[in-house]
């Protein structure tokens, strides 16, 4: 197959459209590439479990009704992406929650999440670790402030709905993958990404996300000015294991593996990442020597241990390969915003945007610089 090279663009939703327009929009605009990235995450899913197969629909069908009660507007974003790449509801689930559907492990989906406080400053971010395929396919999304809720700007990729992000009240949030036990048709987690943004403050974020249905494990980091948590949030039970608030000093940060003293006795070690305490020990090291925003890009493209290492370019050929495909950090008690698009080390076709949050009339929104 021949994978369209999307170029990391900003997909920017239009204020006073409705959100099943923004993702007809969404749709229509990237339908080629969408619909090949559908190919590969499918085709990735049956490769890990071909009985599977005859059991997609029915569960996609749960995840999307699931969905619809928790969150319906993002739904009919949703729906809106399908209809104009030219999908069905089915084939746009699998492309958002491949990774989430019983009985599917996916051991070797990455990421490093970190926040770190110093001196007054509050400074949050990931890389975005996946399997190589989905470097091409990664994008922005851009909304206004519309629908009552803030603007945003958001990582995701062509046909999905956010992977993490930050709003105009300096709002963040973002994901990393565990292992864990229990898994059951619910929500589809990049819709809970979305969600959470919709929130002004980290306490509003916080409720938002552990009464969440979600289908299987991950870890979440949010944060706002006043400090970040990470959670380890499963079907059936939610463990905080990491905080710090703005007038502290340190950092905390999450891989892989899990940390909850209950989660842990949930976690499936068979499928742990390869990666995962290899970055661990790094960023142990490292993140107590991270004393601003740049100091914290500096660390997520770091390559000390590689290709282990934090920017991670990892692939053993006996697990499903991930490597890092971009990533975001904001700073959150100034206006600055970054993500990126593959490795500036290492990789060609390496693409960055800067933004900062300023007033636009009576609102607020980000700009590119």
């Amino acid at each position: 197959m021949i994978h369209t090279d999307c170029n990391f663009p900003i997909i920017e939703y239009q204020k006073g459209k409705s959100t099943r327009e923004w993702g007809q929009y969404h749709g229509e605009t990237f339908r080629v590439a969408i619909q090949e990235l559908y190919e590969i995450r499918v085709e990735l899913m049956l490769a890990k479990n071909p009985a599977l197969k005859n059991s997609i629909k029915p569960l996609a069908e749960e995840q999307l009704e699931a969905t619809r009660q928790f969150a319906p507007k993002i739904t009919e974003e949703l729906e809106g992406i399908a209809e104009g790449a030219g999908l069905t509801k089915e084939q746009i689930v699998i492309l958002n929650n491949y990774t989430d559907f019983r009985d599917i492990e996916m051991p070797e989906e990455g990421c490093s999440t970190v926040h770190v406080s110093r001196d007054g400053e509050v400074y949050s971010g990931q890389t975005w670790d996946m399997h190589s395929s989905a470097k091409n396919y990664v994008s922005v999304i851009k909304t206004p402030e519309d629908h009552g809720y803030p603007a945003s700007v958001i990582f995701s990729l062509v046909g999905c709905v956010g992977m993490m992000g930050v709003n105009s009240h300096k709002a963040l949030i973002g994901v990393n993958n565990i292992n864990t036990s229990n898994a059951r048709a619910g929500l589809i987690w990049p819709v809970l990404v979305r969600k959470c943004l919709q929130s002004k403050t980290l306490v509003d974020m916080r409720q938002v996300l552990i009464n969440s249905p979600v289908t299987s494990g991950h870890n979440y980091i949010i944060s706002d000015p006043t400090g970040g948590e990470h959670w380890e949030i499963t079907p059936i039970k939610q463990e905080k294991v990491g905080s710090i608030g703005a007038n502290e000093s340190g950092g905390v940060f999450h891989t892989n593996h899990c940390l909850g003293i209950e989660i842990k006795k949930m976690e499936d070690q068979t499928s742990t990442s390869s990666t995962t305490h290899a970055r661990w020990d790094l960023l142990t090291q490292k993140v107590p020597n991270v004393k601003s925003y740049n100091d914290l890009k500096a660390l997520l493209q770091d390559h000390e241990g590689h290709p282990k290492s934090i920017c991670s370019h990892f692939e053993s050929g006996a697990q499903d390969p991930s490597m890092t495909c971009g990533g975001g950090i904001a700073h959150l008690t100034a206006n600055d915003l970054y993500f990126w698009r593959g490795c500036p080390t290492h990789d060609k076709n390496f693409v960055e945007y800067n933004f900062k949050l300023e007033a636009q009339g009576e609102s607020l929104d980000f700009r590119k610089v």
